[in-house]
C-alpha cells in the first residue's frame, strides 16, 4: 500500500514538473502580452502587471492597424505553405512507404538505409547548394517551392514512421484481401488505408506542425514582405529603435492558436499512431 503512495505522488510530482515546463512559457508569454509597455520596462518591475491592458489584442484585431495586416498575412502565407507541403508530402510518404514494404525489389535495403541515413542530415547543411538552384533558376520567394524544401527535409521520417506501421499490420489482413479478389488498388485503397487512418494522421500533424514552426528555411529562400510566413513577421516588431515585447508575444500566442487547436483536436489519433507497433501483438 505504501509503495502505491510512492508511486502516486511520484507521478503526481512527474506530472506538475512537466505541466510548469510546458505551460510555464505560454502562461509567462500571455502575461508579458496583457502587461503594458511603460510597466514592462520598469526596473522594479512584477511577474504580474499591476493592471492587465487587451490593446495589443485589439490591435492585432483591428483591420485598420498596420500589425493586424502584417500578422495576418503571415498567418496566410504559412497556411499556404503548410497545406503545399501535405498535398505533396502525405501522398508520398504513403505510397513510398506501402510501396517499401508490400513488394520486394532491387536495391530495396538500400533505399530503406538511406531513408535512414537521410533523417539525421539536418536541411540547413544543404541550404547554401538549395539558395544557389533558387536563384539561378528564379525560385526564390516562391511559397510553393519553399514548401517542396519542407517535403524533402520532412519526408523521410514520415516515410520510415508509416514504414515501420504498414510492416505491423498482419499477414493474414493482406492475404485475406487476396482472397477475397481484391486488385492491389482496391486492397491498398479499401483495407490498408482504413487501419492506417491513425497512423497517416499522425504524419499529417507532424508535417503541418514542422513547416508550420519553419524559421530558417523561410528567412534564406524569402525576401518580400508579401511571402514572410508568421515565424519571420514576429521580427517585425524588433526595430533598431525599440522591441515591442508585448506585441511579440501576443503575436506569438496568436501563430500557435491553429497547430494547437488542430492538435488538440486530432490527438487520439495522434497518441494511437505514435505508439502503434511499438508493441508487437
Amino acid at each position: 500500500m505504501r509503495k502505491k503512495q510512492r508511486l502516486d505522488w511520484l507521478y503526481l510530482i512527474t506530472v506538475i514538473v512537466f505541466l510548469l515546463f510546458t505551460l510555464g512559457p505560454l502562461i509567462w508569454t500571455f502575461i508579458v502580452s496583457v502587461t503594458p509597455k511603460a510597466e514592462l520596462m520598469k526596473m522594479d518591475s512584477h511577474f504580474l502587471p499591476s493592471q492587465a491592458t487587451f490593446e495589443n489584442y485589439q490591435t492585432l484585431f483591428d483591420p485598420t492597424e498596420k500589425a493586424h495586416e502584417t500578422v495576418f498575412n503571415g498567418l496566410k502565407n504559412s497556411l499556404i505553405s503548410s497545406v503545399y507541403t501535405l498535398i505533396i508530402g502525405v501522398p508520398l510518404a504513403v505510397l513510398t512507404s506501402y510501396s517499401m514494404v508490400r513488394f520486394r525489389f532491387k536495391f530495396r535495403r538500400v533505399l530503406l538505409r538511406f531513408f535512414l541515413i537521410t533523417i539525421v542530415i539536418p536541411v540547413f547543411t544543404t541550404i547554401i547548394p538549395i539558395f544557389a538552384i533558387f536563384s539561378n533558376y528564379h525560385l526564390l520567394d516562391q511559397l510553393f517551392w519553399i514548401s517542396v524544401i519542407y517535403v524533402t527535409a520532412f519526408l523521410p521520417l514520415t516515410t520510415w514512421m508509416l514504414i515501420t506501421h504498414f510492416s505491423k499490420i498482419p499477414k493474414e489482413i493482406w492475404e485475406a484481401g487476396e482472397l477475397d479478389g481484391c486488385t492491389e488498388w482496391q486492397l491498398f485503397w479499401r483495407v490498408i488505408l482504413p487501419l492506417s487512418r491513425p497512423a497517416i494522421i499522425t504524419c499529417v500533424l507532424i508535417l503541418l506542425l514542422m513547416s508550420w514552426s519553419q524559421f530558417q528555411i523561410p528567412m534564406i529562400l524569402t525576401s518580400s514582405q508579401d511571402n514572410k510566413v508568421i515565424t519571420l513577421v514576429l521580427s517585425e516588431f524588433m526595430t533598431r529603435d525599440a522591441i515591442e515585447f508585448s506585441m511579440i508575444a501576443a503575436s506569438g500566442l496568436l501563430a500557435i492558436l491553429p497547430p494547437a487547436i488542430i492538435t488538440m483536436i486530432f490527438r487520439k489519433e495522434l497518441v494511437t499512431g505514435l505508439t502503434a507497433g511499438s508493441v508487437k501483438g
